[in-house]
């Protein structure tokens, strides 16, 4: 598939007058990060829930068990259910109330390991 590249704060690259793309494994990594970055159901209407719960992401019921289960769930249902989460890890900064996640998955029909970065809540 091919998108619009997108840059860290959420805007379309322009280069040399035109919009910017991504494709194959950028494109997919692109979208897993907008929709862990996405709040659960920020988007309406919509006919399916799109996004993450923030539920067991930030705060007092930050959960890092649950919070695993539920990107694992939002990648696989939302993004591509032939994706194989391999490994998750958290950076949580309570002073910014942010949660850096690094996810490690191969990519359908594929060995090979990919990792995409996210940041959840905070000014990041």
């Amino acid at each position: 598939m091919r998108d619009l590249k997108l840059g860290p704060n959420g805007d379309v690259i322009i280069e040399d007058g035109d919009a910017a793309t991504v494709s194959d494994n950028d494109e997919l990594n692109q979208r897993i990060a907008v929709t862990l970055q996405t709040r659960l159901d920020e988007f309406e209407p919509e006919e399916d829930s799109w996004g993450l719960t923030r539920e067991n992401a930030l705060g007092k019921a930050f959960n890092e068990d649950f919070l695993r289960e539920d990107i694992e769930d939002a990648i696989t249902s939302q993004v591509d259910e032939r994706i194989s989460v391999q490994e998750i890890n958290f950076d949580e900064n309570e002073a910014t109330r942010s949660l850096a996640v690094d996810i490690k998955y191969t990519i359908p029909d594929s060995d090979e390991v990919q990792t995409v970065n996210a940041n959840l809540g905070g000014d990041d």
